[in-house]
């Protein structure tokens, strides 16, 4: 006989992980911080995170432009990687494997400039982070001189009966 909290407790395998790669996790803003930790939880073996924006803002009770502000500082950080749309990959130092052999092979396997131990973390972040800044901030500007409409040709308008 099961009680009635072990009927509605989700069964999950249980899932291996080193996460000392969390002690090279730069300042984030706080909506960054619990957007990586909802996705930890959500991860398939491997890291990999199957969700939308909108099933992560539901997931954490948030309105999705929150996780669309929120997403660029992990991806900066490199704690995470936008496969495609609605598919995320956590860094393997940080994600959760089946045992932790998997894990050894995945970090041993990744470019040593992709560590998260290799470097400063904090740096690095700020740099990517503001060259994330720029390249917006570089297209809200192609956008606005795109939409200015010149004003260089009469036009007639047409009567309305």
């Amino acid at each position: 006989m099961t009680s009635a909290a072990e009927e509605w407790v989700p069964r999950r395998n249980v899932l291996w992980g080193s996460f000392n790669g969390l002690a090279y996790v730069p300042r984030l803003p706080p909506t960054a911080y619990t957007l990586l930790l909802h996705m930890m939880t959500e991860q398939e073996p491997g890291g990999l995170v199957v969700a939308t924006h909108d099933e992560l803002a539901s997931g954490l009770a948030m309105e999705r432009g929150m996780i669309s502000r929120a997403m660029p500082h992990l991806v900066a950080a490199r704690l995470v990687t936008v496969v495609r749309r609605g598919r995320f990959q956590l860094h393997p130092m940080i994600a959760a494997f089946n045992d932790p052999r998997e894990q050894q092979r995945a970090v041993k396997a990744l470019p040593r400039d992709m560590r998260l131990d290799v470097g400063d973390f904090e740096d690095e972040y700020e740099r990517r982070f503001q060259l994330h800044l720029d390249e917006k901030a570089r297209k809200a500007e192609a956008k606005a001189k795109g939409n200015v409409t010149p004003i260089n040709k009469t036009t007639r308008l047409k009567r309305v009966h």
